[in-house]
Order: C-alpha cells, then sequence, then structure tokens
C-alpha cells in the first residue's frame, strides 16, 4: 500500500524507467512508451502528467545517459491536446475525379513533399540547384527535364555571401540566354546575413526546438514561392546527423513547412566520405531516416575515369561532367537511366584594375553523350548482328566479356572489325543492344569446347528495320 507522502506511481515509474535507461538496458525511446501507458492512470492530476517526462529526463542526467530525443512539445501536455482519431471508412472514387499530383520539375519536385539531392563536396550541387530553380522560374527546360507549371522559387544558401550568389545567377543566366527581366520569380537568401535555425534540441527543456519554422512558412505564404531549395540542409539545424531520431525530426519540419505552403522543399545535403557514384540513396551522409522520409531523392556524382573512357571524354575535362541518378522515387517510376549535365566556365566580363581577368564562374547545362551509331545505318548494324548470331566458329557463341586473351570471342570485336570503332565505342553499343533486348546472354553448351559457358544470342524480332516513309530506323531506337 503506498504512503501518502510516496510519490505517484506514474512518478516512480519515470524514476525507474530513466535509471534502466541510464543503464544501458532499454532505450530511451522504450522508457517514453512504458512511461506513457503509466500516465494512463485516470487519478493522476495534469501537473503531476505534465512533470513525468522532465523526471524521466532528471534520471537519465542524473546517471550521465544522453537525452532522449523527445519531440516538440512534453509528451503527455502534446498528447492531451491532439482531437480525437477517427478511422475513414475507404471508398472507390472514380479515378478521373482524384486530382492529379502536384508535380512541379520532371518526376523530381512536386508540391506538398520533400525531395534530396546528395552530392560529394566541390562538384557542382549548389550550381545544379540552383538551375533547377531557374527553370522552374522561367518554366523552362534549361536542363531537358519537364517544368510542369512555372513558379516563384527561393534559394536559402546558408553558406555565401550575396554577391556569390548574384555571380552564379548571372553565370547561369548567360549560360542559358535568360534575360534579367525574366527573374522576377526568383528570390535569394544569405545565412552570412541571417542564418537559419529550423531545428534544434533544447536539452533544458528535453524537447526539440523549431525556431525558424514559423518565419520560414510566413516567407513562403507572402511571395507565393513553389520552389524553396535548401542549401545545404547541415546549416539549417543544429541537430546530430546520425541520430535517427533527431533526423526524423528535421525532415518532419521541412515536410510540416512543405504541408503548410504547399511549396516543394528541395534539401541539398552531402554524401558520405568513401561513397562511390551511382543510384543508391545509401551514399547519402548521416541517419537514414532523412532519406526515408523524403518521397524521392536524386544523386550527384563527377564522370569516373571508367565513364570518361567509355564516353570518350579527355582525362583532363572529365571533372566538367557530372552524372544525376534517381536514387530514389516514392511518387513515381525511377528513371531508366543517368541524367548527363557539364559544368560551364562563363567569364562574367567585371575586370577592374585590381583583378583584370574578372570572374569565370561555374554554371550547368544539359549534356548528352555522342552517340556511337551516328555513322552507323540499320543496315550496316544488321551485318554485323548476323556475324554475332553466327558466333566464333560453329557450336560457339560471343561474349560479352572483353578478355584479352580470348579477344576473337568477345561481340565487340566484330564491331571493330566491321566499323571504324575503338573498344569503348564497341562497348557502348553492346551495352545498349543489351538494354534494349536485341542481345541476349544466357548459358549455353559449347559443342566446340564440350562444356556450358555463356554467349549472346539475337532476338531478330528487335533489329533495326528499313521503314517505308522515313527511310531508316536509327541504329540504336530498337526497344
Amino acid at each position: 500500500m503506498r504512503h501518502p507522502t510516496d510519490p505517484p506511481a506514474p512518478h516512480r515509474a519515470a524514476a525507474v524507467l530513466g535509471r534502466l535507461a541510464a543503464a544501458g538496458l532499454i532505450a530511451p525511446g522504450e522508457a517514453e512508451i512504458a512511461l506513457a501507458a503509466a500516465a494512463a492512470d485516470p487519478d493522476l492530476r495534469g501537473a503531476d502528467r505534465a512533470g513525468l517526462q522532465a523526471r524521466l529526463i532528471q534520471e537519465l542526467h542524473d546517471h550521465g545517459a544522453p537525452y532522449p530525443a523527445l519531440i516538440g512539445p512534453p509528451l503527455f501536455a502534446a498528447a492531451q491536446r491532439q482531437e480525437p482519431l477517427h478511422a475513414r471508412p475507404a471508398r472507390l472514387p472514380d479515378p478521373r475525379d482524384i486530382p492529379p499530383r502536384a508535380w512541379l520539375y520532371g518526376a523530381f519536385l512536386v508540391r506538398g513533399f520533400v525531395s534530396v539531392l546528395a552530392a560529394p563536396g566541390g562538384v557542382g550541387k549548389s550550381a545544379y540547384a540552383l538551375a533547377i530553380a531557374l527553370a522552374v522560374t522561367t518554366g523552362r527546360a534549361l536542363l531537358g527535364e519537364r517544368v510542369h507549371r512555372p513558379a516563384p522559387t527561393w534559394i536559402l544558401n546558408l553558406e555565401d555571401p550575396m554577391d556569390e550568389l548574384d555571380r552564379r545567377v548571372a553565370a547561369l543566366c548567360a549560360a542559358h540566354g535568360v534575360a534579367s527581366a525574366d527573374l522576377g520569380g526568383l528570390h535569394l537568401h544569405s545565412g552570412r546575413t541571417r542564418p537559419l535555425l529550423m531545428a534544434g534540441f533544447d536539452r533544458a527543456a528535453g524537447r526539440f526546438e523549431h525556431p525558424d519554422r514559423d518565419h520560414v512558412i510566413a516567407a513562403i505564404r507572402a511571395a507565393g514561392i513553389g520552389l524553396v531549395v535548401v542549401d545545404p540542409l547541415v546549416k539549417s539545424h543544429s541537430l546530430d546527423e546520425n541520430d535517427n531520431r533527431q533526423m526524423d525530426a528535421l525532415a518532419t519540419v521541412w515536410a510540416e513547412v512543405a504541408e503548410a505552403t504547399g511549396a516543394a522543399i528541395l534539401l541539398v545535403h552531402h554524401v558520405r566520405k568513401g561513397a562511390t557514384s551511382g543510384a543508391d540513396i545509401d551514399a547519402a551522409r548521416g541517419a537514414k531516416s532523412l532519406t526515408d522520409a523524403a518521397r524521392a531523392a536524386a544523386l550527384l556524382a563527377p564522370m569516373s575515369e571508367d565513364e570518361a573512357r567509355l564516353l570518350g571524354i579527355q582525362a583532363g575535362e572529365a571533372w566538367r561532367f557530372l552524372r544525376r541518378d534517381d536514387a530514389k522515387a516514392n511518387l513515381a517510376p525511377r528513371a531508366g537511366r543517368a541524367r548527363w549535365l557539364r559544368l560551364e566556365t562563363v567569364a562574367l566580363g567585371n575586370a577592374t584594375a585590381d583583378y583584370p581577368d574578372g570572374d569565370r564562374v561555374g554554371a550547368i547545362t544539359a549534356w548528352e553523350p555522342p552517340s556511337p551509331f551516328a555513322a552507323i545505318t540499320p543496315a550496316d548494324c544488321n551485318i554485323a548482328l548476323d556475324l554475332i548470331a553466327a558466333g566464333p566458329e560453329p557450336g560457339s557463341r560471343y561474349g560479352l566479356t572483353r578478355n584479352p586473351r580470348f579477344l576473337a570471342r568477345w561481340a565487340g570485336h566484330v564491331l571493330t572489325q566491321c566499323f571504324d570503332l575503338d573498344d569503348a565505342e564497341a562497348t557502348r553499343i553492346l551495352r545498349q543492344w543489351v538494354r534494349n533486348g536485341l542481345l541476349v546472354e544466357a548459358e549455353y553448351f559449347d559443342r566446340a569446347q564440350r562444356k556450358p559457358r555463356r554467349g549472346v544470342s539475337v532476338d531478330d524480332s528487335k533489329r533495326p528495320t528499313v521503314t517505308a516513309h522515313a527511310g531508316t530506323t536509327r541504329a540504336g531506337d530498337a526497344e
């Protein structure tokens, strides 16, 4: 039986749970859940209920444990203010009556949602994000992706001074032929002038704080902003990037901004050290909960040495080329291939006596790799395909792997012999034909070698053909 001077049972529970969490026997989150169950005591007064969280935090503090990542106002006070939950019965409306998603830019940015762009430092992600914003502002497909509807944009650049942002805008406009009169919808902000703090953790109160959330929402509404670019994300908070609960809180506050304003939010983030190029969203730095919360994510990476060699780019120029991969797409199918971008150097013509060369600034443009099919007709392709189908000798097939010891068995060897192509160009053609299903690789029994091997066969239904009206189809178009 409890003595009248003893603290209420939930407060005793808070003390015990705090000590267990401090000892590492349970996680702080588990302590919160158990404490919430204890707080369901109907005899517990409101003041006692509000003090439970503080007691749990104090116990953790007294025992040298980290504070739990509690979100928003005190846990139980927030729960008391919520409206009751109601389960809405499902219905089957006419699909034509359901409003479409409010896509803004390609299948990457959509109003009311958060997207993430991740890239290593120094490769041009700020220039790319600015180019996206300029495309949305002007309504022009500057980088080859569709702008569904032009809208005012806001660059929250939290690292650079305003004159540097002006240089980048000037270079980008020069590279794309955008006039000053078309920039009315582009808005800039420099974190050097006014820092931004969207999320921090108040250890004394044991909760997250969002000092600038309402300020950002008000500014977006006032200017009718349709796209907000946060560059870089790390400068918008003071949380631990490696803590999943804290990064989830950061993603949540930006999602709240998107929901409250109907704007698309693009968070510019870094990748972890040592991350390789490719469409792996796990390359993003820090806790995974940030990218998990985003509806779409893209990765930007410099062209690799192998890619430069394959695409015929000189080694000294490879740094200018960037590969953009869809790493996550919850609301639309992922793109089947990477997009390529080129970093142009633009002279601003702002020379002075002290700086006679003026500034040269990078600007992102779209880039398409040269096609290896440019000088090859469909008839030429069919000759090469006939040779590949016949194999290097009766009972054998060509392979896709280029082995210097067995070069005559490589399918690309047929292409280099038939056409004036190097090995890299032949490799690109083979890859295209495999993607199109024109070449199919499978295991077969090699009668000449008397053992199973892997080789390619030709799907004749997908060969390039001659048309009656337009001459010939392009050699690489068979899909």
